[in-house]
C-alpha cells in the first residue's frame, strides 16, 4: 500500500509546479505594475500546499512526529500570512 501512495507522490509534486508556474507566468504579466492581489494569494497557497507536501510526505512527518511537523508548517504560514498583510497594506497605501 505504501508503494502505490509513493507511486503518486511524484504526479502530484510536478501538478503543483505546473501550476505555480502558471501562477508565475500570469503574475509576470503585470511588469511594472503591481500583480494584482488574487494572483499574489494564489501563489501563496500554492507555496502552502508545497511546503505541506514536502514536510509530510517527502520528509516522512505524516505520522511519526506531528509536533514537528506542525512547526515546521508554521514557519512558511507565518511568513505567507506577513506577505499577504504587507501586500494588503500596500495595496490600501498604508505602506509604500
Amino acid at each position: 500500500m505504501k508503494q502505490h501512495k509513493n507511486i503518486w507522490l511524484m504526479g502530484r509534486a510536478a501538478l503543483v509546479m505546473f501550476v505555480a508556474m502558471i501562477g508565475g507566468l500570469a503574475a509576470a504579466q503585470w511588469k511594472h505594475e503591481a500583480v494584482p492581489f488574487i494572483i499574489f494569494v494564489f501563489i501563496l497557497i500554492l507555496t502552502l500546499v508545497k511546503s505541506r507536501w514536502v514536510i509530510f510526505d517527502f520528509m516522512g512527518f505524516r505520522n511519526s512526529r506531528p509536533r514537528l511537523a506542525l512547526a515546521l508548517l508554521a514557519w512558511p504560514v507565518f511568513f505567507a500570512v506577513a506577505a499577504a498583510m504587507r501586500a494588503a497594506m500596500a495595496a490600501l497605501g498604508v505602506v509604500g
